[in-house]
Order: C-alpha cells, then sequence, then structure tokens
C-alpha cells in the first residue's frame, strides 16, 4: 500500500541559498572516498552493492545502487553513508538524488560521545530520479560531528543514489507564532459562561482542574509504603490523566498465554477512580522486538494464529475494561516497528482498529508514532492515517510521541507538523513527552530542561488541534531516561516541575467576581473545567464545558 504513497518532506520555513556545499565527494565523481555500506553484523541484510560505480547515477554519472534481498533483523541496521563534513551551528538543508522502489529514512546526526540525532525523514522513492530535501539545525561544531544515514533495511528492494548535498539555509519562517502564544490561548481555550444568582448578587469562581487532559505516564505498584504513597500523591498534584506505561502491553499484563495480571492493572483503575482521572490504555499492539517481546507468543505462530491471538486480546480487554480506559493507543510504533507487517501484512492493523472498535464503540482508538512532531518524519504518518480514512477504518486519534532525545525544541517547526496532521481532521494528542536520550540521560541543565518543558506545552497547548498532553513519565526514579523526570531521585521539584505547574495554576487559571446583572446571571470567561462557585455565603461545584 505504501508504495502509491509519495511522502516529501518540504520544510517551508527555510530556503535553499547559495551558500556553498560542505559535503565533499557527495556525488561520488571522485570515488568512494568517505562513502561505504554498512550491514549490522547481528542479523545482517543479504545485499549486493555498488559505490561510485561509473553510470548508475543521475545521466550516467557515478553513483550508489543497494539490492536487499533479504532486509536485516533491525530496520535501520542497513546504511548507506556518505561522507562526514564540516559544520557550524546554524540551520543547514541536505539535499540528494534518488529513485527505486523501497523507503528510505534519511537522518542526519551528530558525531561522539552521544551521535545525537538532529532531524529524520521518510522518503518513498519513485522509479524515476527525484530530489529531496530536509533541513536541520547543526548544533555541534567541526568535521566528524555531523553524518548522515539513509537507512535503507525496511524491506526488500532496491535504492540509487547520488548528488548528495548539504548547504547552509536561510530561515524564513514567521517567527512570530510562539510568541503569540498566550493570546491565542486566550482566544481559542477559553468560554464565556453563566452563573444565575439574585441580580445585584456578588458571584466568585475559581477553576480546580482543567478539562484539557493534562497528564502523565504511570508506573504504580501495589505497595502500602511511604515511597509509593509519595510517588501517587505527587502524580495526583501535577496531573489529572494518565496513561498505564507498562503494565498494559501484552506481554507485560499477559506474560503467559492466559495469565492475566489483572491485579496489578486494577491499580491505575483504582488510582483513576479515587483523583477522578481519565485512563487511556497503551497499548494494544506493538510488534517491537526489543525488551524480550518477540519471545511473547503474540508475536509467534503462524500469520493465521497471529490474527487469531491479536483479535481475542483485543474483544476480551476492551469488554472488561470499557468505560475504565477513555481511550487506547490500538497500535503503536507501525511504521519503525514493522515486524508483525513485514510477516503478516499491513491488513492486521485496519483490522485491529475495526476490533477494537465493535468491542468497545464508545472508546477513542488512536494510532500512535514518534519522530512525526519532533522530527520530520510527517508526511509518512500523514498518508499512513489518511489512507486508514479513506478506507473507512475506524481510526480516531492521532497520537504522537514528542520524544525530543537531543533535539531542541522548534516552536515553528512544532506549527508546521502539527497543521499537516490537522488536515487529517482528528484530535491529536501529544502522547508521549520527554527531552534526553535512553543512554546519555538528560543533556542538558535542570534549568535549560524547564524552559524546554515550558515552551514546548505553551507550543502544543496554544495549538487549537491538541486536545491533550502527556509526559512519558515524572520521577527520576521511574522514568525510562535518566534524569528525564521534572522530580528528582530524592523528591526533590526540579525547576521544570515549577515550571510546569505554575503555566497550569498561575497563569493559565480563573478565580474572579462578578455581580448579576438585572436578569439575575453572573457573567464570566476563563477554562473550561471544574470550578467552585460562591454566592454569598453558599458554595458549590460548577463544571463548564468547552464547546468542542
Amino acid at each position: 500500500m505504501f508504495k502509491k504513497y509519495l511522502c516529501l518532506i518540504a520544510l517551508t520555513f527555510f530556503s535553499f541559498s547559495n551558500a556553498q556545499n560542505v559535503m565533499s565527494n557527495g556525488d561520488m565523481e571522485h570515488g568512494d572516498g568517505g562513502w561505504f555500506v554498512w550491514n549490522k553484523p547481528e542479523g545482517p541484510a543479504k545485499i549486493d552493492s555498488k559505490l561510485a560505480a561509473p553510470g548508475i547515477g543521475v545521466n550516467g554519472s557515478k553513483g550508489a545502487m543497494v539490492k536487499i534481498h533479504e532486509p536485516p533483523k533491525i530496520w535501520w541496521g542497513l546504511q548507506l553513508q556518505p561522507p562526514k563534513f564540516l559544520a557550524d551551528s546554524a540551520y543547514y538543508t541536505l539535499s540528494f538524488k534518488a529513485k527505486g522502489d523501497i523507503l528510505v529514512t534519511s537522518i542526519v546526526q551528530g558525531g561522539p560521545p552521544d551521535y545525537r540525532q538532529k532531524e529524520s525523514a521518510v522518503f518513498t522513492l519513485t522509479p524515476e530520479w527525484k530530489t529531496y530535501s530536509l533541513t536541520f539545525l547543526a548544533d555541534q561544531k567541526g568535521y566528524g560531528l555531523n553524518n548522515v544515514s539513509f537507512q535503507i533495511g525496511h524491506t526488500k528492494g532496491t535504492v540509487w543514489l547520488d548528488d548528495v548535498e548539504v548547504r547552509l539555509a536561510k530561515e524564513v519562517g514567521d517567527s512570530s507564532w510562539y510568541l503569540g502564544a498566550e493570546a491565542r490561548i486566550d482566544s481559542v481555550r477559553k468560554v464565556d459562561f453563566v452563573v444565575s444568582a439574585k441580580p445585584g448578587e456578588k458571584v466568585s469562581v475559581e477553576l480546580l482542574r482543567h478539562e484539557f487532559p493534562f497528564g502523565t505516564a504511570l508506573a504504580l505498584y501495589d505497595t502500602k509504603d511511604s515511597v509509593e504513597k509519595w510517588y501517587r500523591e505527587t502524580a495526583a498534584k501535577y496531573f489529572w490523566h494518565g496513561v498505564t506505561e507498562n503494565q498494559f502491553k501484552w506481554p507485560e499484563y499477559e506474560p503467559k498465554k492466559g495469565k492475566l495480571l489483572k491485579k496489578e492493572l486494577n491499580e491505575y483503575f483504582k488510582f483513576a477512580k479515587e483523583h477522578e482521572w481519565d485512563l487511556r490504555g497503551h497499548a494494544l499492539a506493538w510488534a517491537i522486538q526489543g525488551y524480550g517481546f518477540d519471545k511473547h507468543y503474540s508475536n509467534k505462530g503462524s500469520c493465521k494464529e497471529i490474527a487469531s491471538n491479536l483479535k481475542k486480546r483485543i474483544e476480551r480487554d476492551l469488554t472488561e475494561y470499557k468505560g475504565q480506559f477513555v481511550d487506547y493507543d490500538v497500535w503503536n510504533e507501525p511504521f519503525h516497528e514493522r515486524f508483525l507487517f513485514n510477516k503478516c501484512g499491513w491488513e492486521l492493523m485496519d483490522s485491529a482498529f475495526v476490533w477494537a472498535h465493535r468491542a468497545d464503540p464508545t472508546a477513542i482508538l488512536y494510532i500512535n508514532e514518534y519522530n512525526v512532531v519532533s522530527a520530520g518524519e510527517t508526511d509518512f504518518y500523514y498518508d499512513l492515517v489518511k489512507g486508514m480514512l479513506a478506507r473507512k477504518i475506524p481510526v480516531q486519534g492521532v497520537g504522537v510521541q514528542c520524544h525530543y532525545q537531543g533535539r531542541v525544541v522548534s516552536p515553528a517547526l512544532f506549527k508546521q507538523r502539527i497543521d499537516k496532521l490537522a488536515l487529517l481532521g482528528l484530535p491529536i494528542k501529544i502522547s508521549e513527552f520527554d527531552i534526553g536520550t535512553f543512554d546519555q540521560g538528560l543533556h542538558v541543565s535542570e534549568k535549560k530542561q524547564a524552559e524546554e518543558f515550558a515552551k514546548f506545552i505553551r507550543s502544543a497547548y496554544s495549538h487549537p488541534a491538541v486536545s491533550g498532553i502527556l509526559l512519558w513519565g515524572f520521577w527520576d526514579n521511574r522514568h525510562w531516561i535518566k534524569n528525564g523526570g521534572i522530580i528528582a531521585s530524592d523528591g526533590r521539584a526540579k525547576p521544570a516541575a515549577d515550571s510546569v505547574y505554575n503555566l497550569w495554576h498561575k497563569t493559565w487559571t480563573t478565580k474572579t467576581a462578578a455581580v448579576a446583572d438585572a436578569s439575575g446571571k453572573a457573567k464570566f470567561r476563563g477554562f473550561p473545567g471544574k470550578y467552585q462557585v460562591m454566592i454569598g455565603d453558599k458554595k458549590s461545584i460548577m463544571v463548564v464545558k468547552s464547546l468542542r
């Protein structure tokens, strides 16, 4: 199904300049110096390749060709890499010419010690030579700190590549969008509402909790010790929406066929009920082969058996937990974790959504993927979901993981990518947000972390297409990124925690008073949510709904 989609990343905030090409021998006319094919030794692909060979480039020039007979065990395990290049801390544009019948993921990353990814984009090649491009920030200076890799191990097929260039890009975008965030929030997030009272009577209102979902991934334990008690109290202080981080993933929830860890999962439902949280289920299907998941029965057997097991899992669990989970990540990371699709075909994902909708028509069904907002793989994701909608598949929400890793938060690029996904007409939820890398941990100071968190949350909340924001954990001791939480290991609130709390409870709040007019109406404008209302000396609770 993917061959009919052409995914061109065109970052409209930048334009090519007349700057010099800093990529040496990108056209291979001077031999293969600096070019090589990296084939991961563990689970290598079976390939034929030619580098700097005459006649296989553009117009008969020298070029590169890789024919994949069997893909590698891990899709990124086969890479075509041009020479490293010298760059300063600035925006650059990578361009290249290619043709073929496969997907190419173009990655720009830094050098040692952390090899931080700067940008990525996905392209579906065509039989004709075309030029592809992406713009990135080279935030590390020097030769060897800036590398390009073309990851080509998705499927069988052939790629031809030539004329790789890296040139300084000129920023031409409107930077005023982020500057207008607060005005936009006032416009798109607040509503007018009325409290009835006696004419001339004073009415006070105070927002207790936002309607807009702001939440976190939860890692709960069935213990009564002080640490668990503190963890839950801290979660309730900063958030009012949650997602099961690991407990509902199929291999975690059902480690052996028929052995369901219901008691462990019930801790999440008890917590959500106690604190009046909405809870989302993560995730019904995830074909990742890491973490030992490849040994789980859901990834074994014939395609008929795999489909049958998935159908039973979905029907069983969505029936049992109907009303306790308000939405689900039906399929997690379908582009980056393709094991089941390569084995059984993409129809399996369509079927999963159909089965889920039949089992619980009240739940909102999400697809969930990374690098589609924090990096430039947006267009491919858009086309994937658009195709599902065209086939009448009940995908009802777009989950965007925003693991920024070592990249900085760019409001302009955030807007451009969310704008594209918003064309699908579905709610967009920031399903997972953090900064830092799995191997290096938090790579910036705590002060910088606070700045990046505030910048991201303000950007997301001010965009009208965003329907919720979740952090992927909040405490360092239960975070997948070392020191990646907003709460330190010893329980100390980092500057990011204070920054986040102040946004929701001081900057974006409503606490005001008005006098009822002659018709007995006290008029207000504020954020939708749960309010405490005072009329004279009488208190009451009122829920103000958004207009959506």
